[in-house]
């Protein structure tokens, strides 16, 4: 009996010990997924705020000052400077704050006109090796001075003109060193800990971005800045559409985009606002290639940031049109139809921005919505409407989302497509009992052959109640 015993015993002591292992691996995954949300956050955030300033070369001169700035107010920092590798020597390429660390404004008064620090801070020039910023680009290594008024890392500087804490960063092209970026602090502002210099190594990637794309303005020729540009531009445009669809339980979502040329101002979005919801945008940005592009960047990143605290449709809309009307010339708009998913109730919630009306195919008939609904950045909040209609998604329920670019083909004739044409190809294959995935396929197919030389940016998105 005490033999039984001694095994049961040990078998129990085996099996909390693989409860245990298995809640500190699924805790070691939930981590992992935050930081990973955090950082794409933190990517769309930065696109965003420089997509407008990055629309022309005239803007670019002050593109590092506003780099300087972002990471300043994510890290909670007194002051940020960026470093540029040029000649194997070390420039001030931005700064954001009045920044202590250099022989140029030491001495100056801490309280005084920012525009003064950066005049003087534009006079550095550091050579690779010497100084603390230099010994930091030849160590090439990141590192964090706590106490920086004790740390013999920063000797050359007197002691009480010193900032509390440091931080610096090398910035890496592949192998290559591009720079430094340099943060300083004070109790006043909020102490550094880990988890800043973590997130101040994480942006020094897209600080990189930032730095190549300012270069190839400055050192290419017209026709290899435009090839450039593309290129960026690409990268961007890739990084406005989702990777892969997300299996939503009761409903089948399909999407599709072609552009009319390099890059487009079309773009659309999923974003998980939590188990059961499930926001799906699409959008239109005025005009087409690069500029499109980068306002449809801001756009989506201004979207991300709202759904971080969602409460309702409408109020989401209002603080994408605040920020995009404060953000954006007069002439620069957007318009978006957002789909919210509930896969608890089967319920969808559609608004508009001044976007296409939605089609849907409901009991072999087409129906159409059109809620009020303002282009976003066009009015300001006082003026701007959007309202809301709910529907319950019943099994075989379709519902196509679109941009204009599939209404407003032409054909030989100059004849548009048109939304009739679209509803009626769209009840023809659903009544036809077609997958959603050839739904789409078919109606794409037909505005293609319709419209063989396109002249707009064509995106739809497909959702069907299975």
């Amino acid at each position: 009996m005490s033999n039984v015993n001694v095994v049961l015993g040990v078998l129990s002591l085996i099996f909390l010990i693989t409860i245990l292992v298995l809640i500190m691996a699924w805790r070691r995954l939930r981590m992992r997924g935050s930081l990973l949300e955090r950082q794409q956050t933190e990517i769309d955030k930065f696109q965003g705020l420089f997509s407008h300033s990055l629309s022309s070369a005239n803007k670019l001169s002050d593109a590092m000052d506003q780099a300087a700035a972002h990471i300043a107010e994510l890290i909670v920092a007194k002051a940020v400077c960026i470093y540029r590798v040029e000649n194997d020597r070390l420039l001030v390429d931005g700064v954001s704050g009045n920044y202590p660390l250099s022989q140029f404004t030491i001495m100056m008064d801490p309280e005084g006109s920012a525009d003064e620090y950066r005049q003087a801070l534009r006079e550095e020039d550091i050579t690779i090796g010497e100084g603390f910023i230099g010994r930091t680009a030849s160590r090439r290594r990141p590192i964090f001075l706590p106490d920086a008024r004790h740390d013999e890392h920063l000797s050359e500087f007197p002691m009480e003109r010193l900032p509390e804490q440091v931080m610096a960063v090398p910035v890496f092209q592949k192998e290559q060193l591009s720079g430094i970026i340099c943060a300083v602090t004070s109790s006043n502002y909020g102490l550094f800990n880990q988890d800043k210099f973590a997130q101040l190594k994480f942006v020094a990637g897209q600080v990189r971005l930032i730095m190549d794309l300012e270069g190839a303005y400055k050192t290419r020729s017209a026709q290899e800045r435009l090839k450039q540009e593309l290129g960026f531009a690409r990268q961007l445009q890739a990084s406005l559409l989702p990777e892969s669809v997300p299996d939503w339980d009761k409903f089948a979502i399909f999407a599709k985009t072609n552009s009319a040329k390099e890059v487009n101002g079309d773009f659309y979005d999923y974003v998980r606002i939590d188990d059961n919801r499930l926001l799906i945008v699409m959008g239109d940005a005025c005009g087409k290639g690069v500029p499109a592009c980068l306002l449809a960047s801001m756009t989506r990143s201004f979207i991300r940031a709202a759904a971080d605290h969602f409460t309702t449709l409408e109020a989401l809309l209002r603080e994408v049109n605040r920020n995009l009307y404060r953000d954006t010339d007069a002439e620069r708009y957007v318009t978006m139809g957002c789909c919210l998913l509930d896969k608890q109730h089967g319920i969808m919630e559609y608004a508009r921005a001044g976007h296409t009306e939605l089609v849907y195919f409901i009991r072999g008939h087409i129906r159409r919505l059109y809620p009020d609904g303002t282009g976003l950045g066009v009015l300001p909040d006082e003026y701007a409407t959007f309202d809301t209609i709910s529907l319950e998604m019943q099994p075989g329920m379709t519902v196509l989302l679109y941009s204009d670019g599939i209404t407003e083909a032409l054909d030989i004739n100059s004849d548009e497509f048109g939304v009739d044409r679209l509803a009626h190809e769209l009840e023809v294959r659903c009544t036809a009992r077609l997958s959603a995935e050839e739904v789409l396929d078919g109606l794409l197919d037909t505005v293609r052959e319709f419209e063989p030389e396109q002249h707009d940016d064509r995106t739809a998105i497909l959702i069907r109640r299975r």
